[in-house]
């Protein structure tokens, strides 16, 4: 019976070949969703070795973090850029989940292995509602598989949809999100430490608004861990 749906499945991806979402060739079975070749060619920050690395300086003198490191660096129509437009944008979730997975292994022999829950950054309802899914709800489940700790996606609340960042100053990003977020299940945080998820840190405000809401509750720690960041090449 095995030996049959082996065939079967040969067949099958013989007829429908799948391919690699980050250089789109033909992938084996055993490679799903990206191909071992863009895996290996990943452009690692190796942020999470050290403490002063150069997200966490992103947020120094801004709000209190344990810790904060990326996966790997963006960099324009590169590899990495066209993995996160798949994940966010083509409904390729398990993208998410496999980059999630290879950053909680990173961290797993790190301080970051101390956390006590993974939560990913909300979604307002409205831009849930036309996407059909937040994306960091895969990177986070990734990442607490890795690190065999719990995620929750309910813990907090995004109270509005905000406006793009990349064209305000730094004080017109703060207001835009001042109050953008609230936690609705403090308890589930509470003396904890926790490790906020987004897939891309670029302007930093949205993610200081989103910890600094977490560090509201008493006795809670917050790290910071994404998929992406700046290249400083």
């Amino acid at each position: 019976m095995n030996s049959l749906l082996k065939y079967l499945r040969d067949v099958s991806h013989l007829a429908f070949p799948f391919n690699c979402f980050g250089c789109g060739n033909a992938l084996d079975e055993d490679e799903l969703p990206i191909c071992n070749e863009c895996q290996s060619s990943l452009p690692l920050t190796r942020y999470w070795e050290y403490d002063d690395n150069e997200v966490a300086k992103m947020f120094w003198g801004r709000i209190p973090l344990e810790h904060a490191t990326s996966l790997m660096y963006f960099i324009k129509d590169g590899l990495v850029q066209e993995l996160i437009h798949q994940l966010k944008y083509n409904g390729k979730k398990e993208v998410g989940s496999i980059l999630g997975e290879l950053l909680g292994a990173k961290l797993k022999e790190t301080p970051f292995s101390d956390v006590d829950v993974v939560v990913p950054v909300p979604l307002h309802a409205s831009r849930l509602k036309k996407r059909g899914y937040n994306q960091c709800d895969f990177i986070a489940s990734g990442i607490s598989a890795a690190l065999e700790k719990s995620n929750n996606n309910r813990i907090v609340k995004r109270l509005r949809a905000n406006e793009t960042q990349t064209t305000k100053s730094r004080y017109e990003r703060w207001i835009n999100v001042k109050e953008l977020f609230r936690v609705e299940q403090p308890q589930f945080v509470m003396g904890k430490h926790v490790l906020l998820v987004d897939d891309v840190v670029t302007t930093v405000a949205t993610l200081e608004a989103c910890a600094d809401a977490l560090l509201q509750v008493p006795d809670t720690r917050v790290s910071i861990a994404t998929d992406a960041c700046p290249s400083p090449y």
